[in-house]
Parts: C-alpha cells; sequence; structure tokens
C-alpha cells in the first residue's frame, strides 16, 4: 500500500467517523450522520415495500421487451434475471430480493460490489452482518471495518468493541519484528 510520508494508513474517513462517535459530548456534530441514516432508512423501507409487493403478488413475473446486451431492462417475479432485478432471488446489475445478487445489491442476503442489507457480502459492504473490503455494519467484517463490533485490518467502533491488526479505533498496534 502507497502512504504519504507522514501519513495515518488506513480510510480516513472511518478514523474521523469512530473518532466523532467516540466523543459523548459533541452531539451538535451527530446531526448530519442521524439526517442520512433517516434519509437511508426510509429509502430501504420504500424500496423493501415495492419489493415485497412485487414478491408476494403470486406467482406474476415479467421481462421487459426493451434489453441491453440482450438482457431485460426491468425483469420481475420469483426468479428475476435483468439490468433491473426485483424478486425472490435477483440476478442483475441492481439486484433488490430476499437473495440479491449484482453490482449494486440491495436484499436480506445480499452479494455484490455494493452490497446493502441484512447479510452482506461485497466490496463495500453496508448491513446488519457486513462482510467486505470495507465494511460498515453492526458487525463489521474486512479489511477496513467500521461498527459496533469491528475486526479487521483497520477496525474503527467509536464507542464499541474494535479489533484490528494494524490499527484498532485509531490507535496504532505495536508489532514486534
Amino acid at each position: 500500500m502507497l502512504t504519504r510520508p507522514g501519513s495515518k494508513p488506513g480510510p480516513a474517513w472511518m478514523r474521523r467517523f469512530s473518532e466523532r462517535s467516540a466523543e459523548t459530548n459533541e452531539r451538535r456534530r451527530s446531526l448530519p450522520f442521524w439526517l442520512f441514516f433517516v434519509i437511508y432508512m426510509a429509502f430501504i423501507l420504500v424500496v423493501i415495500h415495492l419489493a415485497t409487493a412485487v414478491v408476494f403478488s403470486g406467482e406474476r413475473s415479467y421481462s421487459s421487451p426493451a434489453q441491453i446486451a440482450g438482457i431485460p431492462l426491468l425483469s420481475y417475479g420469483s426468479t428475476a434475471k435483468g439490468v433491473i432485478a426485483v424478486g425472490r432471488r435477483a440476478t442483475g446489475i441492481v439486484a433488490v430480493g430476499g437473495l440479491a445478487i449484482g453490482v449494486v445489491a440491495i436484499g436480506g442476503l445480499a452479494i455484490g460490489a455494493l452490497g446493502f442489507g441484512g447479510v452482506s457480502l461485497a466490496v463495500v459492504a453496508m448491513a446488519g452482518l457486513a462482510i467486505g473490503w470495507r465494511a460498515v455494519g453492526a458487525l463489521a467484517i474486512g479489511d477496513a471495518a467500521l461498527g459496533g463490533l469491528a475486526i479487521g485490518k483497520y477496525a474503527y467502533a467509536g464507542n464499541g468493541v474494535a479489533y484490528g491488526s494494524l490499527e484498532a479505533s485509531g490507535r496504532q498496534k505495536e508489532h514486534l519484528t
């Protein structure tokens, strides 16, 4: 990993977030986080409402006649495959469903580059259980992890528990060589 002389390794935004959340006397600065969190939760509730309306509507399925590279632009049903896929098992560029596999995956189990959901296995994962290169969640496991319980190379937990092999909550680990 390349770093500038004098700079700390690991993602700076995770370090700053962890330090701010550990400070109890600064309630004002946490307003942007809570605003983001409320907007994020409202968005997820709307998406999940639309997804469950499609999934529980019976055995209807739809694949749009418009195609991109031979893949339907929009597809929904129990096993949806398309650029935008909504269903129980959704596969596509943007996948929303119980098991979502795609570049952007939103669902109960999300697998992809960007994963949002209950359990996410992704490059950038944001979930209750987040596993990935950059992981944010209640239990975050990854190269850089931010969460209530963070485990990784660089782990940040604010007031939570952080276990990092190189850095934990902004404190550098000492190694004997």
